[in-house]
């Protein structure tokens, strides 16, 4: 009985597909990160500012650069699998 196969991956597309993966979750962690941090420290001051607020600095712009990360992978895995 012949196994049901679906449309075969190159090796790009595999370990684009496991980073991709990897980047979410790091992205998730970083969500996460920002909101524990910014609710257990919430009464702390570093440099002037609360912890929270350092928390959505840094925050922030790591998950804005996960996220374009994951969208030029994808611009460029497309790109490369309709040549």
């Amino acid at each position: 009985m012949p196994e049901d196969e679906g449309p075969a991956l190159t090796d790009e597309q595999e370990i684009w597909s496991a980073l991709r993966t990897a980047i979410g979750g790091l992205a998730v962690l970083d969500l996460v990160a920002m909101i524990i941090v910014s609710e257990a420290m919430e009464e702390s001051t570093w440099q002037g500012m609360s912890v929270s607020v350092w928390a959505i600095v840094i925050g922030v712009p790591i998950f804005a650069l996960l996220s374009a990360l994951t969208l030029f992978g994808d611009r460029i895995i497309l790109r490369n699998h309709r040549q």
